[in-house]
């Protein structure tokens, strides 16, 4: 009866007119609100993670060779197996870490199919792996098709984190448009501003985490070899323009595999951790010091000779030489080999000096381990080189299984 009669004063009939509309609106700006916070606050780190552990975790299948007898086809059977079942696991884990997230966009939800693709094709071939030592004939088709799955992965795998990527952008897209909308609920509704300050601290926490991840390596903090290679190319030009050594040290751990096998996994990336932890203390400032795969690691050193960094290098060996790790026992001891090389200014690609510090590693390796070992390149060496372009890619996209 009262809104009855207060509509029929036009003044009132007015005033409820435009309340009508400002609930209508608040109603519509605080849905988007609440939509937007949600969004914004989606978390895809432990997506982004699991992907990256799978990337850099699953064995690469290995090449099919022709010689072989009975007990090297069981044995490459198994390595077969292990690949398909690793790979499965983490496909399984990234699918349904993907269906725990409401506000992933068409193109990640379209992936699914492969997703299931994959995890049949899997599922198929651990039946034919089982059948395949009393059918050897059925080893070349499995080797075929763990490559031809490796390279899907790859791709999958990349795919996602495009996705991703753009995502993170949509989400600061999306806190641009929710503090225009803020502006307008900020009379009526004050906590929506709140949650707009805490939507935005956390899209820039959520942002450096994944920026973090893509240029860290998640076990041991350290740089990861994406990292290494964009800063090496700015450091050798440097160099080059200055005229100054650039010295790379490339390290990997002596029988680290016995490690693993004599105290488990979880023990041997304690060691990792608490070895990078140790080296990374004792680098300087303007080194730039990386996990490139296992137990491999890279220093590079800005304006070094040779001599320096073979003295760096030989503290680095006597340091771990002489350290004790904890969950170890005590009379064991673990050592690394370490590779030297430097450019000296000339017009050498990083990819030649990583080959070369890689192959005084390998006579470091070779010499008895639990040395240092250097490889300079020689003054008048090209600048390209595809041969050891090639073999510098090949390296860096393996990873270490020893």
């Amino acid at each position: 009866m009262i809104i009855q009669r207060l509509w029929h004063q036009s003044r009132w009939r007015l005033t409820m007119i435009f309340a009508v509309i400002f609930i209508a609106m608040s109603a519509i700006l605080g849905n988007y609100v609440n939509n937007a916070c949600q969004r914004a606050s989606a978390d895809y780190t432990s997506l982004i993670s699991d992907i990256m552990l799978a990337q850099q975790s699953i064995p690469q299948p290995r090449l099919p060779t022709t010689a072989r007898n009975h007990q090297a086809n069981i044995q490459h059977i198994e390595n077969i197996g292990h690949f398909f079942s690793v790979s499965k696991k983490h496909l399984d884990d990234i699918k349904n870490n993907i269906e725990h997230h409401r506000f992933l966009n068409a193109n990640v939800i379209s992936l699914s199919n492969h997703f299931y693709e994959l995890h049949n094709r899997f599922s198929r071939l651990n039946l034919v792996v089982q059948a395949a030592p009393s059918r050897p004939e059925l080893i070349q088709t499995l080797q075929h098709s763990a490559i031809e799955l490796n390279n899907k992965q790859e791709w999958l795998y990349s795919e996602l984190l495009y996705e991703l990527q753009g995502l993170s952008q949509q989400q600061r897209l999306a806190m641009q448009r929710l503090s225009i909308s803020m502006s307008v609920l900020l009379v009526l509704v004050f906590s929506a501003a709140i949650t707009l300050c805490m939507a935005v601290l956390h899209l820039r926490h959520q942002r450096n985490l994944m920026q973090k991840l893509m240029l860290t390596d998640e076990l041991t903090g350290l740089y990861n070899r994406r990292h290494l290679v964009n800063v090496a190319l700015a450091a050798l030009t440097q160099a080059q323009r200055d005229k100054t050594p650039l010295s790379l040290l490339v390290l990997d751990i002596d029988y680290f595999k016995s490690i693993n096998d004599s105290y488990g996994h979880p023990t041997g990336d304690e060691v990792l951790r608490q070895i990078s932890g140790r080296l990374g203390n004792l680098s300087r400032p303007s080194d730039i010091f990386a996990r490139i795969g296992g137990e491999e690691f890279c220093l590079l050193m800005p304006n070094t000779y040779t001599y320096d960094a073979l003295q760096v290098a030989d503290r680095f060996r006597l340091e771990i030489e002489n350290m004790q790790f904890e969950g170890i026992a005590t009379g064991v001891r673990l050592t690394i080999s370490i590779g030297v090389t430097t450019g000296t200014g000339d017009e050498h690609t990083f990819e030649q000096l990583y080959s070369f510090a890689d192959k005084a590693l390998y006579a470091a390796k070779t010499n008895g381990r639990n040395r240092v070992e250097s490889m300079l390149p020689p003054i008048s060496h090209p600048a390209s080189n595809l041969d050891e372009k090639n073999y510098f890619h090949q390296l860096m996209s393996q990873s270490s299984d020893s």
